[in-house]
């Protein structure tokens, strides 16, 4: 990753994070962890991203958690139809 990358990165405001799909998070937290493997950012660089790393992946597990408790309520429908069906 390269130091234009990593600030772009690093400059990311909470507000752009919350518009950010799973799927973009993940990417971000890909390119950081390939970041610690391949690059020779120094360590002050390195401990901003390993923050906002942490940062999105709480954010990660806020839409998969969101996403659980939707597909729960589609399941709980779909077996209320499944009983009405029965009756």
């Amino acid at each position: 990753m390269d130091l234009e990358s990593v600030q772009n990165i690093l400059n990311l405001k909470k507000e752009k994070i919350e518009k950010l799909t799973f799927k973009q998070l993940m990417e971000l937290i890909d390119s950081i962890k390939s970041s610690f493997i391949s690059s020779n950012l120094d360590i002050e660089t390195q401990i901003e991203l390993y923050s906002k790393a942490i940062t999105l992946l709480m954010k990660a597990r806020e839409k998969l958690a969101e996403v659980k408790k939707k597909k729960e309520e589609i399941d709980r429908m779909y077996e209320d139809f499944v009983k009405s069906m029965d009756q």
